[in-house]
């Protein structure tokens, strides 16, 4: 008993980071509210006048209150409606701005149980200090930096990692993870010929954030399976080392050591160190007005927030780990794939519709495609359009997002130990994602519907709300969750098949 805790102990740590979700980015990256505004920086833009200097302070307080209608007993049957699994989760959020003539300062703090817990760094959700000079504009802090026109849905916003350990239930902006970076922006001080409001920007980040995932109902089923994986290696190992059982008091010692090691790697031994220059991040943007076009090119160099698992280091690594109690960086089975992103994106009105685009090819070092440990080439893009429609205030929002992995010749060939591989021989990812929103009695009553569906992976998740301001800064939100899985074995999600909800909250805002 006390060797199978030992050894699950090995694998407690994967409970936040997903080092094998090949492929769930793309889906992840939707939000549920608010398709209508635009969550990136506005093409061009002009320097900052003098203004007078002022201190404000505002934020939410918020309470959810959520039922899994689809809550399964251990024999997988539905639960009855008074053992439904149940969530509650208040948070609250505080932000405090400053501007003065030149210069501006927002610091944005966020409370709930899980930051609290188990990041308190990102209590410090944001924060950004600013300065204005003349045509540039220079930023450092604890930022959030989109690139790319898609309306939520993006290939080329790379920087900031998301979080997904409430799936993709968060607005698309509160998914993201802040990281320390520097943005140095230029504004042009005049157009030239067709050439208006150009704008170039760099931004350099010292470090990364990978990925977050959740445990639980929201764990992966890729998560599950490495863990598992995990747990075989060790007991392996452990039955390889004392293939005789434990017989003398030496190899007692010798077996507790073991063990003892065991207990250790629980914590986040199997993943790189970050923080260090290596997996810095870089990147140049510029977008301009060519007529009736918005448009811009972009560079990012840096690493995927998505981790790659090489397969044929994991054994030699945990059985290095247990006997050792250490083990080097270069010896670790799991890593963030360099990258370098090249994009181009646009948008454009036309008849009352907006349409926006973006398109990106993702460069690795693979670029034979035949190395099974780090990903392949691909290219990805968002294609899309939102229209108010002449009846109530009525607005649709019809997005596509897809990837496709390259050379995927190679990754037929290693099998089942590459990371790009997918047991159904799909190596592309499209999604249409449609959002319908209203608003009613002056805007106190606002309903808005979202659909996505996975085209390949034959997925359909479709999230309702409904909110009504009942008071000026009071509202209460109903909405609700269900996915499905029309088939298991090709579906992105299915761990998460019988995660439907139903939800009731409140929030003031100050």
């Amino acid at each position: 008993m006390k060797k199978t805790k030992a050894i699950a102990a090995l694998i407690g740590a994967l409970c936040f980071t997903l080092p094998y979700f090949a492929h769930a980015q793309d889906a992840l990256d939707f939000g549920s509210a608010d398709f209508g505004s635009d969550v990136s920086d506005d093409f061009g833009g002009a320097s900052q006048g003098a203004k007078s200097a002022g201190l404000s302070v505002g934020g939410e307080a918020k309470i959810d209150f959520r039922y899994y209608v689809d809550s399964r007993n251990s024999d997988g049957d539905n639960k009855s409606f008074s053992d439904w699994d149940t969530y509650i989760k208040p948070k609250g959020k505080i932000e405090l701005a400053y501007e003065g003539s030149k210069t501006e300062a927002d610091v944005k703090f966020a409370f709930n149980k899980d930051v609290i817990a188990d990041y308190p760094f990102d209590i410090i959700d944001e924060m950004t200090l600013r300065a204005y000079l003349g045509n540039f504009v220079l930023e450092g802090g604890k930022m959030k930096v989109v690139w790319g026109k898609g309306d939520k849905l993006h290939v080329l916003d790379n920087f900031n990692a998301n979080d997904y350990t409430d799936f993709i239930i968060p607005d698309y902006i509160d998914r993201r993870i802040a990281e320390p970076m520097v943005r140095l922006v230029w504004n042009a001080p005049k157009d030239v010929g067709i050439v208006n409001s150009l704008r170039v920007e760099g931004v350099y980040a010292p470090f990364m954030t990978a990925d977050r995932y959740g445990s639980g109902m929201w764990q992966p089923a890729e998560m599950s399976e490495l863990k598992a994986k995990v747990t075989v290696a060790a007991a392996g190992v452990i039955g390889a080392t004392f293939p005789g059982g434990i017989i003398t008091p030496t190899i007692t010692v010798d077996h507790m050591k073991m063990l003892s090691h065991a207990n250790s790697l629980a914590g986040n031994n199997f993943y790189p160190n970050l923080y260090r220059l290596k997996y810095g991040q870089a990147g140049v943007r510029a977008t301009a007005t060519l007529g009736t076009w918005d448009v811009g090119l972009s560079y990012y160099t840096g690493r995927s927030k998505k981790a790659s698992v090489n397969a044929a280091k994991l054994r030699s690594y945990v059985e290095t780990y247990l006997k050792t109690g250490n083990a080097a960086e270069g010896d670790k089975f799991i890593d963030y794939d360099r990258l370098h992103v090249f994009g181009a994106e646009g948008a454009k009105t036309f008849g009352g519709f907006n349409f926006r685009a973006e398109a990106a090819y993702t460069m690795t070092n693979d670029f034979a495609g035949s190395d099974a440990a780090i990903r392949n080439h691909s290219i990805g893009w968002v294609f899309g359009f939102d229209k108010d429609l002449p009846l109530s205030n009525l607005n649709v929002n019809v997005q596509t997002i897809g990837t496709c992995v390259l050379n995927d010749g190679g990754v037929r060939d290693n099998g089942r130990y590459d990371v790009d591989y997918n047991a159904n021989g799909i190596y592309t990812n499209d999604k249409i994602v449609v959002n319908i929103s209203d608003s009613w009695n002056h805007e106190k009553i606002k309903p808005e519907l979202s659909v996505i569906w996975g085209i390949e992976r034959e997925d359909l998740i479709v999230m309702p709300q409904i909110t009504w301001n009942v008071a000026d800064s009071f509202d209460i939100i109903a909405s609700g969750l269900f996915i499905h899985a029309f088939d298991a074995d090709k579906s992105e999600f299915p761990a998460f098949r019988h995660n439907s909800f139903v939800q009731l909250g409140m929030k003031y805002r100050f």
